[in-house]
């Protein structure tokens, strides 16, 4: 979906503990270790840059939000200041 401009959703669901945010994000050790997300953004990043060597002119707009929802209460993790939305 995201290849032909439309958005696209990553979510990890389930109790506390079971490793959601390691699945979403992954390890800072090993490169190996990487999300879902990093491995997401370079395979987006990736596919534009074989687009636009295909079609120079092309422009590609990326937006990216990230929101962490915990005990009812929804956070920006890209905000400066962690605010509850």
């Amino acid at each position: 979906a995201v290849d032909h401009g439309r958005s696209a959703t990553i979510l990890a669901f389930g109790c506390s503990g079971t490793g959601k945010t390691f699945a979403i994000t992954g390890g800072a050790k090993r490169f190996s270790d990487r999300g879902l997300i990093p491995r997401s953004m370079s395979v987006l990043f990736e596919e534009i840059a074989e687009r636009q060597v295909a079609n120079p002119s092309r422009v590609f707009d990326v937006s990216v939000r990230f929101f962490e929802l915990y005990k009812d209460q929804v956070i920006d993790l890209l905000a400066e200041k962690r605010v509850k939305i």
